[in-house]
Parts: structure tokens; sequence; C-alpha cells
């Protein structure tokens, strides 16, 4: 009883330190201040009037009209994000290991002539103290490339199932809808054989000649004589557009049933007239899940990034002090899915 007494004494005893008082109120303090008062998030943004009219620009030049207000709006939530993304990398400092940012930032100092008598460390050293990876364009895209590399590593995509793939060739069937294939080959007639070729089709027919015979005849014709299963837009680029539309319908239009084996025309195009033999035509059809399962993960998987990589930016971005014009709805509307 009397060693248990006396534990209890001495823990009480050190209860009543003052040192032991000091560091608790210190923690509780430490807490409390950053509870109250946190650090402030680093600032990006706001956007220079001179980046908003290069962005302005940049989509003159490759639409050929003005951007409306709302497409500017998502210029600038898009060019904030890539500075918040270049900001976190550097934080990491992924431009202090990275081998292509070392080779530029190498390469920006030699075209400066500041590498006489320095080794390439002694260079990559200088160009950090010139800060000159904050101004490259070049290493910026790296570093954000090499951040949403990190993002997505850190929230890989869920694994996908039978049941989606399928899914997706149910949701996307006209899309990927097979289109028709014709194999033909033809006798072509010039514009200066126009008033003969009636009667050369005459002949053609009377003699029951083969497409080989036939073929002498008319003319050469550059792109060839046969064109095995060939898609319309494949047809359309020998012979145009307005022959394609032809053919579809002297094809439809035809007494054959099997609509196989048979002469038709003369077809129109672009540089003359074909007497078209027609060997074979498979009708357009839906697409079978093994034509195109490789084209719809590839498909899936590449949202699934993009969606991932969004929902990764939403929740970095609240680490940051984002300045710029309201993008509340836009981060909305990027953040729908996101758990």
């Amino acid at each position: 009883m009397a060693n248990g007494k006396s534990a209890r004494m001495s823990w009480v005893a050190t209860l009543n330190k003052p040192w032991l008082h000091f560091i608790v109120l210190g923690a509780v303090l430490f807490h409390l201040q950053s509870l109250f008062f946190p650090e402030p998030k680093t600032v990006i943004g706001p956007l220079s009037e001179a980046r908003i009219s290069a962005l302005h620009e940049q989509w003159l030049t490759s639409t050929g009209r003005h951007p409306a207000p709302e497409q500017i709006e998502k210029f600038i939530a898009l060019e904030l994000d890539r500075d918040m993304l270049f900001q976190r990398a550097l934080e990491l400092d992924f431009h202090l290991y990275d081998t292509i940012v070392y080779q530029r930032l190498i390469r920006n100092m030699k075209f400066l002539q500041l590498a006489e008598g320095k080794s390439d460390a002694e260079l990559f050293a200088q160009s950090l103290e010139m800060r000159l990876h904050l101004d490259d364009e070049v290493v910026k895209r790296r570093l954000i490339q090499l951040m949403e590399a990190q993002l997505l590593a850190d929230n890989p995509a869920a694994r996908l199932s039978e049941k989606e793939v399928a899914s997706a060739l149910t949701n996307r069937k006209e899309e990927l809808r097979r289109p028709p294939l014709y194999s033909i080959e033809h006798v072509f007639f010039t514009r200066q054989q126009e008033s003969e070729v009636a009667a050369i089709i005459a002949t053609i027919t009377e003699q029951k000649l083969d497409v080989r015979s036939a073929r002498q005849l008319g003319s050469p014709f550059l792109q060839g004589h046969q064109f095995s299963r060939q898609t319309p837009d494949q047809l359309a680029r020998n012979f145009g557009k307005g022959f394609v539309f032809s053919l579809r319908q002297a094809l439809n239009t035809s007494q054959s049933q099997t609509k196989t084996e048979q002469w038709l025309g003369p077809i129109p195009s672009a540089y003359g007239l074909h007497y078209v033999w027609i060997t074979q035509f498979e009708p357009a059809r839906d697409a079978q899940l093994w034509e195109v399962e490789q084209q719809l993960r590839h498909d899936l998987e590449y949202a699934a990034k993009k969606q991932t990589l969004q929902c990764a930016i939403a929740v970095l971005r609240k680490d940051y002090d984002v300045k710029g014009q309201d993008q509340k709805g836009l981060h909305v509307r990027d953040e729908e899915g996101c758990q």
C-alpha cells in the first residue's frame, strides 16, 4: 500500500511541474494557432491582360472567329489550373530531377553564351539561380505533364468491366456502324471519248468481254483499275463523291438480286466516265464487339483518365488561393462525377 501511495504521489508531483505545464500549454496554443490562424495559401493568378489577350488571339488564329465570353472564361480557368499544376510541381522539386528540364536549361544557358568554362552541373545550378525555369514554356509544359502523371498515379482509375465495354458498344451503335464495302473494276473513258462510250459498251455486251479485255477499249487511269473492299470514303478519294453517289444509285436500281458480278454505268466522275464491273458488295452493318473492342477500351480508358485528372485537380485547387474571373460555375461542372 505504501509503495502504491508513493507512486501516486510521485505522478501528481510530476503533473505539478512548471515545465510540463509549459509544454502542454505550448502544444495547445500551437494547435489553436493552426486552427484559427492557418498558413496562408499560395496565390495562383490572376492572369494578366496580356495573357488573356494572347489566349484570345490564339483562338482567333486557329478558328478564324472571336471566342464567346463563356469560352474566354474557360480559357482562363484552364490556364489558372496549368499555373497551379506548375506551382505544385515546383514545390515537389520535379524540376531538379527531370532529364528534359535539365537539358533544356543547359541549352538555354549555352544560347545565352554563359557556358564558357563551366560544367553542365554548374550551368544547371546557375540557371536555377537566374530563375530561367520559371519563364520557359517548354519547362512549364514538361512539369505540368509530370504533375498530371503524378496525379493519375496517385488516383488510378478503376479497371474496366466487360459490362462497361458492351454498354459502350450499345451506346455508340450508330457511330461504330461498319460502312458498305465495294469491290470493283472499271473501264475508264476520258471526256474526249464520251461520244464513243455507247458503242464501246455495246461491243463489251455483245462480245461478252471479260473485264481485262474490256479495259483495252478504254484509257489508262492513274489511280488504277481494280479496287477491293473499298469504303465510300476510300472510293471518293480516288473518284470523287459524285462517283460514289452515282454508283450507289446504280447499284440500288440494278435488276440483279445479288448486286454483284455485273456491269454498271457508265458512271461519271471528276475525270470522265467509268463502266464499272462490280465483283462484290457488302452492305453496311452493325459492328461486332471483337472488331471495335480495342477502340472502345481505349476511349473508355481515356475518358476515365480525363475524369480522374479533373477530380484530382479539383481537390488540389483547394490547397491554393486561385484568383481570377469567377470560375465557380466552370469548376462545379468539372467536379461533376467526382466522389
